[in-house]
Formats: C-alpha cells, structure tokens, sequence
C-alpha cells in the first residue's frame, strides 16, 4: 500500500538561519556582503574573532571596519576579480574589533555561481598568525579551497526540503570530492538498537561500478563499533586488517577499496553514522587536511540530518492520520495531483477514486463508545489494506469514511472491479465487543481518462456517486452519472436556501388541532414547521426537514421552532386562551443528543413566559431507541422541568416494553397507518385497542392521528381513544387562523 509523501515547505527567512547553525563549529568568521559592500549575514565566528554581535553588524558597510589605510588596495583588489568565480585570497588586513583595537585578519573571498542566492560576495575571515610562514603556497590555496568546499558543502543544504534532500547530499558530497586521494566519499546512517548495529548507505559522491552494498552486510563490525564509540577509524591497508576485522575486510575488498578513513556523525554523544573516505590504493596518505576537512563536513552534515528529520517527522505528523497510519485528506491530494501529473505524460489506462462510507457505524459509536468504534475502524483497514495492490493508494478522509485512489484502471468497470475486492474484506462478521457486528460499505467511484481534470471535481464526483449508494439502501458501489450529480447539486443548494431561511426568518410555523372526540373541544395542537419557498410555494416539513438531518440543520430548526412555538403560545394565553391547552412540539434524534437539550427547553420556556406544563415535547421510537440509556436521563430532567413528553408515531418502531416502562412519559399518539384501517381492519382495530389499553394501564394520554372520516372517528371512540388528529377536524394552520378557530380573534 502507497502513501503520499509531502513536499517542502516554505523557508522563507530561515536559509541564513541554517547557515549560522551549519557553521558554528568552524573558527573561521563567515561575513556576506552585497554589491554596495553592506554587510547582509555574519556568522557567530565574529563574535570570537572581533568581539562583534553578528546581528549587529548586520547593514554596516564592510569598508567601515576596514582601516583607512587599507581601503583603497582592498577595492582594486576586489574590482580586478569583479565578475569572476573566486576572489582576492590569502591577503591580510587590519579590522577594527568591537573595543577598537585594529586586529590583522587574513581573509579569502568568494563569489560566482557557487554562493548565488547567499549574496555576492562571501568572506572568510582568519587570524593572520594561524597561517604558518613556512607552508608554502601550494599547501595555502589546498587549505584556502578546502574552505571554500565547507561553504559550498553548507549552501548545499539551505534550499533542501524532505524531498531534495537527497539530491543535497549528493551535491555535497561532491564538492568534498576533490579531496586528494579520494576515490569517493560516501555518508552512512546508523540504524538498530545497540544489540543490532547496522549502517544503511545514504549517498555518494559518485558511482563507480564496484561500489559499496547499501547495508553493511553484518549485524555488528569492528569498523562501527569503533565507530559508535566515537573514534575516528583509519585503515592504511583493507588487506592486512585483522582476523577480528574479517566482516569488514570482506565487504571493503568486494567493493574495490584499499584504503579508508570513517568520521563519525556525532550528535548529543552518539553515533548516528560515519562519513567514509575511499581509496582504491593501499597505504593511502591521509593527514591533518583530511582529518581536518572530513570532521567539518561530518559536523555540517550531521546537522543537515538533524534538521531533515524533524521536517520529515512533522511532515509525517502533517499528513497522517494518527488513528490508523494511513495518510490525511492533505496526503491523498498530494497523491491524486501526482497521480493526474502522471497520466497527463502519457501513462496508460486512466485512475479512479473511490469514497468509501462504512453503514451503520456511528451506530457502534453511539451504542458501545468511540473508543470500541475506533478500534473496529482499525480492524476495517487491516482487512481492506491487506487486499490493496500496486497502483492503490488509501487515505482517510474523517470519521467513518475512507479515500481510495486506483491508478492504471483501464476503465470505470475496472475501476469498480478493484474497488469490490477491498469491500469484500469487509464480508466477515467483526467482533465488536465480544459479539458479531456485520458491516457493510457505501461506496461511490469516480472515473477519469483524462488528466485535465481537477482534483477536487474528481473527490466530488465520487462523493455524489457515494450518496447515491447510500440512498439506494447502502452497502453497494455506485459509479459516476451527470444526472445524479445534477441532483446532488440541487440537494446542496436547497441545503443552501434552507440555512438563509433559517438564518433570515423565512420559516413560518403552522398548528394542527389536536381534539376532544366526546365533546368537540380543541384541547392542544401540534407545532408544525413550514417552509414558505419563493419558486416552490409553501413546503412541508416532510419536504425539507430530511434534509435538515442530513446536514447540521436540525438542531437549530427544532430549538427556533421550540422558540417560536412557545412565543404564540404565549401571545394566545395572554388573549385569554383556557390554561388546559397543551402545546405540542417535535424534538429530533440529534437534539435528543444534546447535552443542553434540558438549558434550551428551559430558556425557551422563560423567554416566552410560559408554564412548562402547557408544553409537550414529542419524540418518535427510533429518537428513543439511539440511546435508550441516556434517552431516560435526559427525559427524566425534562420532566422535572414540567414539561410533558410524549411518544409520536407510536407502534411502528421496536420498543422495548421495559424502556417505555422507565421512560417519564405522559403520552401516546397512535400512527396513522394503524387509524387508515379502521373500523373495517380487524388488525388495526386490535393494534389500536392494545395501544389505548396500554396508555390507560400506564396512566398515559393517548392521541389518534390521521383521522379522515367519520367512521375512524366513531371506531376510536368505541375503542376508548377520545383525542385525536386529522384533516376530519382540522388541517395545519397558521398561528393567527388557530387564533380564529379558538375564539381569540
């Protein structure tokens, strides 16, 4: 299975930064001037030398700590270079120190293309005594280049992120590998525990046909123990190491070295691998120079690592989902625009995505805990990981749903057929808290052959075609099609009216009456939300309320039509509505759930200045049913607000008789699908008849709805059920117009 790899970031205002951590361990001082010979960097080598703050010398003229004497040779000299790579070296002058005091510095220069975009001209600065009189001027350019290699080496490393890394360290290598009798120069990584020593090869200054294994074939040599105590390793002769050496002898041989020196990375007081100079002849003459250059360019690379780590490390963070390893929505964007970048130069087939949405398992969350739901999420991706195969790159997009990129498909059934196979590990039952759990996947794929589509026109594709699984029953795949997609953007924009309605007062709500059978008294009624549409007239709430659960609608639309409900409740009291009227008003699933549900009911209630007792709040089974244990606490509190509660749709779920037992309620109402039968269905008249004796025995109020005819009426009367709903005795009304009918206006 592929995960995307991250890109570099950005390192605005952080190269110089670097520089001055690279180059802190060497003595030298390392000065940058512009054109206009303002100094732009210092490194904190002159701190030790002049006594200078580095930043502070920052924007001063180069000139101006020059004597006066000395200013004129020193801008011939640097014009007669002007243009040039390299610069004046090796000439001495006097600088002022930060006492005042003039000390005589040797200094080198270098500009070209080696220092571009470090500025134009670098200056290595030197205390003139530490260059022996007696070293020859061979031996003086020898060290003066070996310094400018340290530079250049350095610079190498500014601009690298995780993923030039690589490349950075080969270029630095390379401006080591002028070195003389070196062969090569190779950097090697340390890897295992203190039990199992073992180097892996990082790069290379160049590639010869005989060249080193990328591991070190042993678990444990002299070569790294030696090493990882932090000794430098010489070896005159790879032939005439010692028998305790065997391993390393083999191995040096195999790739054609004679000689070698290995400088350990050191870091905090470990070893975390060794820069290894080659030589292909015996009793190479390594000295001091060698020693010297190979330790500075250990330090400096031993700090690129450092720095590339914890990028890669919080790069990995960035992009990966910390509950089952897979990459992020970022990492799967990463992967999809490569994946089009690919096929746009020429690659075959096409790719697919697939948005893949597990059934039923917020259930689990809701029923067992997040902490049972994450660990079923981790099994799902174990089963479908192992089916993965080359060309298929999985992500996790958020909570139960789950991002696949299929790339070489040839076409959409292709792409279906790739995605079936990783559903199918979903076929065994899992164990979920020690008992079977069946889990199914809503699955949408999206398709392309061509590479000028965007990414995010692709993920929505494959999220429309998902909807379309799910509202087709679920556990299916679903491919691409424009008249869905034409659908789905209708959803999603009538998604978009609903929440300015309700953001802007463009929801009304009406009341249907809820009767007296044996006397013809309206007794309470039943808040109704309606959504009065500028093109579509005025909508039910069957039109648009599954909507408002399908997004995160609901709650606000129940608390405003809470609010607004007992607002006109209030206003017909206050025209003198009898204190026996009862005010329904529907609660939701998801506002069940909520921790404030009980605050929200009360701030209503007090704003409205009404009595808990003349509002009902009415659930359906399934609402109950979610979460049956935290069902009866939060009703319990709402009860004790003052509030009544009722069950809707009463006989159509599955409830458990000792839960409606438990439950604080105060009454029933019957579903209509059972009124629709009587009096002539001798089922529904039983259905009903058990429901009004099980309201009675529980001391609970039972209401019929759905009553269209006369003989319905007449039916549940015989039954012993004297309240009731329907068209028979009144249809949904405003607010103003149940005003009317009770005799308010």
């Amino acid at each position: 299975m592929q995960q995307a790899e991250p890109g570099g970031g950005d390192r605005s205002g952080t190269d110089r930064a670097l520089l001055a951590a690279l180059l802190h361990h060497i003595d030298e001082a390392v000065v940058v001037v512009d054109g206009q010979a303002a100094i732009t960097w210092a490194s904190p080598g002159v701190r030790t030398l002049l006594g200078h703050d580095p930043d502070a010398i920052v924007g001063e003229s180069i000139l101006a700590l020059l004597h006066p004497d000395e200013v004129e040779g020193v801008l011939d000299s640097v014009a007669r270079w002007a243009g040039r790579p390299g610069a004046p070296r090796g000439e001495v002058h006097r600088v002022r120190a930060a006492d005042g005091a003039w000390v005589p510095l040797r200094y080198d220069a270098l500009s070209g293309p080696a220092i571009e975009g470090l500025g134009d001209l670098v200056l290595t600065l030197r205390p003139a005594s530490a260059v022996a009189a007696a070293v020859d001027g061979a031996d003086l350019r020898a060290r003066d280049e070996a310094g400018e290699r340290l530079v250049r080496l350095a610079s190498a490393f500014l601009d690298a992120g995780p993923r030039a890394f690589d490349g950075a360290m080969q270029r630095a290598l390379v401006e080591l590998s002028g070195l003389e009798w070196v062969t090569r120069l190779s950097v090697w990584r340390r890897v295992g525990d203190r039990h199992q020593r073992r180097a892996e090869w990082v790069a290379a200054s160049n590639q010869p046909t005989a060249a080193l294994p990328h591991r070190v074939p042993v678990h444990s040599t002299t070569l790294l123990r030696r090493l990882e105590a932090l000794q430098e390793v010489h070896v005159r002769s790879v032939a005439h190491l010692p028998d305790d050496w065997a391993a390393d002898r083999t191995a040096l041989l195999a790739a054609g070295v004679r000689s070698a020196l290995a400088v350990p990375l050191a870091a905090a007081g470990r070893c975390e691998g060794f820069l290894l100079a080659e030589v292909t002849l015996d009793d190479a003459a390594f000295d001091a120079a060698h020693l010297t250059a190979l330790r500075s360019a250990a330090a400096i690379i031993t700090a690129a690592f450092a720095r590339n780590d914890v990028e890669v490390e919080l790069r990995r963070r960035a992009l990966q989902d910390p509950l089952t390893g897979l990459g992020n929505r970022f990492a799967f964007d990463e992967a999809l625009a490569a994946a089009l970048l690919h096929l746009g130069r020429g690659a075959g087939g096409g790719l697919a995505v697939a948005l893949v949405d597990l059934d039923r398992f917020k259930v689990v969350n809701d029923a067992l805990g997040h902490r049972a739901g994450d660990r079923l999420l981790a099994e799902v991706i174990a089963r479908m990981a192992a089916r993965t195969e080359e060309g298929t790159t999985m992500a996790r997009l958020g909570g139960d749903e789950l991002l696949v990129l299929h790339e070489g498909v040839a076409d959409v059934d292709d792409a279906v057929a790739r995605t079936q196979a990783l559903v199918d590990a979903l076929g065994a039952p899992f164990d979920v808290g020690g008992r079977p759990w069946a889990l199914t996947a809503s699955v949408g794929v999206a398709h392309t052959a061509a590479a000028d589509v965007a990414p995010d026109e692709l993920l929505r594709r494959a999220d429309v075609a998902m909807y379309r699984a799910k509202a087709a029953g679920g556990a299916r795949i679903a491919t691409d099609d424009e008249a869905a997609r034409t659908a789905v953007a209708g959803r999603v924009r009538r998604e978009g009216e609903l929440r300015s309605a309700l953001d802007e007062g463009g929801l009304v709500v009406h009341h249907q009456g809820e009767w007296d059978l044996h006397t013809g008294q309206l007794v309470g009624a039943e808040a109704l939300v309606r959504w009065p549409h500028p093109d579509l007239g005025l909508l039910t709430a069957a039109e648009f309320v599954p909507l408002a659960e399908e997004s995160d609608l609901i709650v606000p639309l129940g608390t405003w039509v809470l609010g607004r409900a007992c607002q006109e409740l209030a206003g017909w009291r206050r025209s003198g509505l009898d204190g026996g009227f009862e005010l329904r008003v529907n609660l939701s699933a998801r506002q069940l759930r909520q921790d404030d549900l009980v605050d929200q009911v009360a701030d209503a209630l007090a704003v409205a200045e009404v009595p808990a007792d003349a509002v009902c709040l009415e659930l359906t089974e399934s609402a109950l049913l979610v979460d049956p244990e935290g069902a009866v606490v939060t009703l319990q509190r709402l009860r004790d607000l003052g509030v009544g509660l009722a069950v809707d749709d009463f006989g159509t779920g599955y409830s458990s008789m000792l839960y409606l037992k438990r439950l604080p309620l105060t009454a029933l109402k019957v579903d209509r699908a059972f009124v629709a039968g009587l009096p002539d269905d001798p089922g529904d008249q039983a259905i009903v008849g058990a429901c009004v004796q099980l309201a009675d025995a529980l001391g609970l109020q039972v209401t019929a709805e759905g009553v269209e005819t006369e003989a319905q009426r007449q039916a549940l009367l015989d039954l012993g059920c004297h309240r009731a709903q329907g068209f028979l005795l009144s249809r949904p009304e405003p607010a103003a117009d149940l005003a009317v009918r009770l005799g308010l206006g």
